[in-house]
């Protein structure tokens, strides 16, 4: 368009508005503006939170001390390995001698 035109077309459209439209824009807009303040608060509520629990690095340092509590717990898991084997071993053998048990009480006198 050449500008005089579209000056022409705005001016148009803005003296064709009706009142009650500039007033429910000026609503939205009101709306809006509380909107963007509030998460503009919430915003700087976030970054005070991320600064006090040790800012951007925080995630670094979790991760760290995840690593190290992994590391202490990996030779528990070896520990328990034996143990668990000598448990099913006499789980074994007392299955294996529960039948014989259930027979020598059966062959009992009362």
């Amino acid at each position: 368009m050449k500008p005089p035109l579209c000056f022409c077309c705005l001016v148009l459209c803005l003296t064709s508005l009706s009142c009650e439209r500039h007033a429910e824009l000026k609503r939205e807009i009101a709306v809006l503006e509380a909107t963007l303040k509030k998460d503009e608060a919430a915003t700087q509520q976030y970054d005070k939170d991320i600064a006090a629990l040790g800012g951007k690095e925080g995630l670094t340092r979790l991760l760290e001390q995840a690593q190290i509590k992994a590391d202490q717990l990996r030779p528990l898991e070896f520990v328990n390995a034996p143990r668990e084997r000598k448990l099913s071993a006499i789980e074994t053998e007392f299955a294996m001698l529960k039948p014989a048990a259930e027979a020598f009480k059966a062959a009992q006198p009362k």
